[in-house]
Formats: structure tokens, sequence, C-alpha cells
């Protein structure tokens, strides 16, 4: 059971109208009183650790005692992060700059910080048009930008509004392969795959594919993208694609692609890469990785996290993703 201070925590940080707004939303749903709604809302955080988005996204209003045990909510992720997850350690997943250093050999891509020398900033830009620019600090796929070179009198002009914009890493632009593209062309469609490493063994409890849609050039849940489920088990899409407001698509509103027709690209080759990736840090046990795939759908890393969201990744009604799915990859029973 969550402690009565993280109770007063979470609502503190979370914002009460957030569970009066949402007990208003499922009562209209189900036609049950807001006031009931409310006060089991409180008790799931109480209980369960949920916040009012895990309540409702996962329909816990719906379930019994047991299944609500199950649900990876928001305090029990915390909890998971704080437990596998060595503070000391994080800044390689926090800050983008340390991330691609540490994790160049996976990255498949060229470079550079508007900081480094001349010579390598050159040699950088010499034979791009187009680069993608980053914060060092942002998540959801805030601040990222592509760039036209050709709009830019020189480099200085350049590295002076990137300096401005706080965007000190570039990057060449990836270029996807005719699988992910044909899900959606305008950004550069990712898997993303969590994993838990256990005395040495990496295990893949959860995943997601994410793409892009509205002419949107990055595929984040949160900006707007559509995400469907990944049974780690054989890489295969296991539901519908969903919005951030669990609205459901069959097929990609902008190609007509079926989302329970996906299977990701070399899916061996994803497990090899991942095998390698979480050993390198293994102070970092439980990381949300981002994978994208070149011209020949051969996977490579965007990016890694070292606190995975647990909204997009789960699908409790199938037992996926879900808390008792972490449990397992620890070699914990379920009475702990």
């Amino acid at each position: 059971m969550i402690s009565i201070r993280y109770l007063i925590k979470r609502m503190k940080n979370s914002n009460f109208s957030r569970y009066t707004e949402a007990a208003k939303r499922i009562s209209k749903i189900t036609g049950r009183m807001e006031k009931l709604l409310l006060i089991d809302m409180i008790i799931s955080t109480l209980k369960y650790g949920a916040g009012p988005v895990d309540y409702e996204t996962f329909a816990m209003y719906e379930m019994k005692a047991k299944e609500r045990g199950d649900v990876l909510t928001i305090g029990k992720n915390n909890e998971l992060v704080k437990r596998l997850n060595n503070p000391k350690y994080l800044p390689y997943f926090e800050d983008k700059y340390e991330f691609i250093k540490k994790f160049d050999k996976y990255i498949k891509r060229s470079w550079a910080m508007i900081d480094d020398s001349t010579d390598r900033i050159e040699a950088f830009l010499s034979d791009k048009e187009k680069i993608i620019v980053k914060p060092l600090d942002e998540s959801c796929g805030k601040g990222i930008r592509i760039i036209d070179l050709t709009n830019y009198a020189s480099k200085h002009d350049l590295l002076e509004e990137l300096k401005a914009d706080g965007t000190p890493l570039m990057e060449e632009v990836v270029v996807q392969g005719s699988y992910m593209n044909n899900i959606y062309n305008n950004s550069v469609n990712t898997v993303r795959i969590i994993t838990i490493l256990n005395g040495g063994k990496v295990n893949l409890v959860a995943g997601c594919l994410r793409v892009g849609r509205n002419g949107n050039y990055v595929d984040n849940f949160n900006n707007g993208g559509i995400a469907c489920i990944i049974d780690c088990k054989t890489g295969h899409a296991a539901t519908d694609g969903y919005d951030k407001y669990r609205k459901q698509y069959e097929v990609h509103p902008d190609t007509g692609v079926k989302f329970k027709e996906f299977k990701v690209p070399n899916w061996d080759k994803v497990k090899e890469l991942l095998d390698e990736a979480a050993n390198i840090v293994p102070e970092v046990r439980y990381v949300g990785w981002d994978i994208a795939f070149d011209k020949d759908n051969m996977p490579f890393l965007i990016e890694g996290n070292g606190y995975p969201g647990q909204d997009v990744t789960q699908y409790p009604k199938l037992g996926i993703g879900n808390y008792k799915v972490m449990k397992e990859a620890l070699g914990e029973n379920e009475q702990n």
C-alpha cells in the first residue's frame, strides 16, 4: 500500500482538479456518481499509487482489486525507478550529449556539439543540406527542429542561433527504411522497448510502436502521435493504434496502414542491440529505449530514458507491460 505521505504529495503535485475533472468524464461514460468515483480514485491512489490518468486511461473503475494491483501505476513506476536506477548514473540518459557519447556505437549517425572544435563542426556540416538540432534535457520531442543549412549565410550565423535557442546538439537527419516509412513518412517512427536488467539478463518487459501524424515530424505520443502495443515475445503488434486520449485507430488516419499488421523489422537484431546496450550502464537497470530503423531496416538507438513512462507501453486488459510483468522480470512473486 502507498503511504499517506505519498498520497498527499501526489495530489499536491498533480493538482486536485485533475481528479475531479477525471471523475466528471468517467461519470458521463458510466453513469456513476461523481463523488463515488472521486472517492474510489483517491483510494486507488492510496492503495495502488494510481494517478487520475492511470485510473481513467486504464479504466481502473471497471477493475477488481487483483486487476488493479497488476496495473503499472505512476506510483509503482516511480518506485521501480527509485529502486533500480542509481541516480548517480542517470545523467547518461537525462542529458542527450552524455547519452550520445556513451552509446555512440549504437547511434549509427554523425553528430556534433556547437562548442566542438571548428574542424569537427566543419567536418560534420560539410556534406549535409539539413540537420536535426536538439536541446540536451528536454523530453517528449520538445525543442527538436530540422534545420535547412541553405538558409544560413555562414556557419557562424547557424551556431549563434543554436546557442541562443538552447539547442546545442546537432545530428545527422535519419533516413528510415521503406517499411517504417510506409506507415507514415513525415516522421522518424520509432519503437519504444522497456528493459529490466536483472543479474546480467536483459528482460524486454514492454514495448510500443510510435508514429507521427498530420504532418508532424516527431512521433512522440504526447505531441499528437499514435502508438500501438508490441508483444515483446514476438515483436508483433498486439493492439490497434491509439492516441494520448485513448481514441482507437484500426488504421493510420493519414496512410491507411493497419496497425495490427505491424511487425518490428529485424526483431532478432533489436534484441541483440538491447542485450548489449542495457549492459553499458548496469547501474541503471530500468530503461526505455527508442529505436529507429535505417534504410536497410536495421535498428539503431535514438535515445534511452532512465524514467520510462508507464502510460504508453502497457495494456492491462491483455496483461502486457503491466506491473506483474515487471515483477516477473525481477524474479518476484505476486506477494512481493
